[in-house]
């Protein structure tokens, strides 16, 4: 590689505010692992370094891409010395070239940002990457928005045009919607904003059609019970990116909303590409990390921490399922609903992470306090509850409370069987809301579970056959011989006292007795199977026996 190229500093975007390298970090995602962060500077460009670079200026916010340093030699801590003189951004270096804990130290040292990169990475391509990502970061200079914070850009458009602002895609999803204390909206806005999605679809809808056969800005009038709209369509050459729809309580101020939003439909633009890639970007990067904490526990610390969940006290997983039987209108409309879910938990619950896994919506939701979970819980039964008319029945199927990230994996293996269980319809949930919670149906998830597993397993304990055999062993009672007699008879009386060889009202004692005192109902005919398959296939007489899956 050349020692001096024209082209080796990447500059970021003219007319944007930079990104701070936080948000850089966070956008690359996984190819990137921070050592040491001393601060959070913003982020002014992008620069490649070797070591016959020594004399060469380092610019101040730069990210120097340490290429082709010997390992742990001084030209490379010669570079840290002078980044950190030259108030650089970063220093990027790869595994091969230093230890992480050596990196971290010599970070430290010399008060400048280090970072890891992934050995396998070209570093063009990471250079190509970081720019992108600092793209994406940025701020408009109109509106002072970070490109892509469709939620923030409403905001300040709301601000400008004076009236409550929504911004809604081709079809018909709410991307973001301002929320300023000051400006009425009408019930029209209140269910839309509910539903994060119009009711009716824009490509039938005769005020969208009007709006995007219109070069500028349109006035919707209002009706008796609802105000009219300023509305425009954003476009890219020539393609829609959606609209955005300005509540006006006065017509006398029409002229003056329409010239706003007509000098931010540039701006409108630039936000609904960025919007994509950073959705893109993270939905990448989270889907990524979540993947690998859910598939290897012996990676759950390291994902916790580039998630930023590590040092949380609680997580429970959850993810969505129909209750419904598939059919392809419902499955079109609840990919829309799972769209809405995963939009209102950035607005209610932030620090959800929320990402497809295994062509499903996981979501792991987290906190400091456990009170947190019942609000959270109510909010999502308020929330399917509310938008069950316009969809099939959904229900958000949750896992237990953990608190340790490496008892995600198990609890996920068995979260996806109880998604098979609720979406086949073998169980149901309350009538009262539309979370599904593991720890109200564990016999029946048991009873699936080893019905998976069975045939990898020879032996399960079950607690509470053995509970069980340990009373009979403690009191000389026969509770164990006789439930599996009966189970054996298909619950007949009088075939299992001939099993067993006494009166008919001694087994009628015994099963109405083991019932009560193990909390057993016999005629509940999942309980039933339950009981019959750990008899199948459980071994209680080795008390070695290997432990069932989890």
């Amino acid at each position: 590689m050349a020692s001096k190229t024209p082209d080796r500093t990447a500059s970021a975007i003219d007319g944007f505010q930079p990104a701070s390298l936080s948000e850089v970090l966070v956008n690359v995602g996984a190819d990137l692992w921070p050592a040491h962060q001393n601060d959070d500077p913003l982020v002014q460009s992008i620069v490649l370094r070797e070591p016959t670079d020594d004399d060469e200026y380092i610019p101040p916010g730069a990210v120097l891409l340490a290429v082709g340093f010997p390992a742990q030699g001084p030209a490379f801590t010669r570079l840290l010395v002078r980044a950190g003189g030259a108030r650089a951004a970063a220093v990027i270096v790869k595994p091969a070239t230093i230890d992480p804990e050596s990196l971290r130290t010599l970070g430290e040292l010399h008060k400048v940002n280090t970072v890891l990169a992934r050995q396998s990475i070209d570093w063009l391509q990471l250079a190509t990457l970081l720019r992108s990502s600092v793209s994406i970061s940025a701020a408009d200079g109109v509106a002072g928005a970070r490109l892509g914070d469709l939620f923030t850009f409403a905001n300040a458009v709301a601000t400008m045009a004076g009236g409550a602002t929504s911004i809604v895609d081709p079809a018909g999803r709410v991307l973001g919607f301002s929320n300023l204390a000051d400006q009425p909206i009408d019930e029209q806005r209140r269910k839309v904003t509910l539903l994060m999605s119009e009711v009716d679809s824009p490509s039938t809808d005769p005020d969208y059609r009007l709006i995007y056969a219109s070069p500028g800005c349109v006035f919707v009038p209002g009706c008796a019970e609802t105000y009219g709209r300023v509305a425009a369509a954003v476009r890219s050459e020539g393609e829609v990116l959606g609209t955005i729809w300005v509540i006006v309580t006065d017509p006398q101020q029409c002229h003056h909303v329409m010239r706003a939003l007509e000098e931010l439909l540039d701006a409108a633009s630039l936000h609904l590409h960025h919007a994509r890639s950073y959705v893109d970007v993270k939905r990448r990067r989270e889907a990524d990390l979540l993947s690998n904490l859910l598939r290897d526990p012996r990676q759950a610390s390291a994902c916790a921490f580039a998630l930023e969940i590590a040092d949380k006290q609680w997580y429970r997983l959850a993810t969505l399922t129909t209750t419904n039987p598939p059919t392809h209108t419902a499955e079109v409309v609840s990919h829309r609903l799972v769209q809405r879910v995963s939009t209102w938990l950035h607005l209610i619950q932030p620090n959800a992470i929320v990402a497809e896994v295994d062509s499903h919506l996981v979501m792991l939701f987290s906190g400091r306090h456990s009170q947190e979970w019942t609000t959270l819980q109510h909010n999502l039964d308020d929330f399917l509850r509310r938008v069950e008319p316009t969809a099939p029945s959904l229900a958000v199927v949750v896992g237990r409370e953990l608190h340790d990230t490496h008892e995600l994996s198990n609890d996920y293996t068995y979260l996806r069987t109880l998604v098979r269980l609720t979406a086949s319809g073998l169980l149901t949930h309350r009538p009262s809301g539309a979370v599904v919670l593991m720890d109200e149906h564990l016999p029946r998830l048991d009873l699936a579970t080893i019905a998976d597993w069975y045939r990898s397993t020879s032996q399960l304990r079950v607690p509470v056959l053995e509970r069980m055999r340990e009373m009979d062993r403690e009191r000389g009672s026969a509770y164990l011989e006789t439930l599996k007699a009966y189970i054996e008879s298909n619950k007949s009386i009088p075939a299992t006292a001939a099993a067993l060889n006494v009166h008919v009202n001694s087994v009628r004692y015994r099963i109405d007795k083991l019932q009560t005192l193990f909390d057993l109902d016999l005629n509940d005919i999942d309980v039933f199977a339950w009981v019959l398959l750990q008899f199948r296939f459980a071994e209680f007489n080795a008390p070695t026996s290997r432990p069932g899956p989890g």
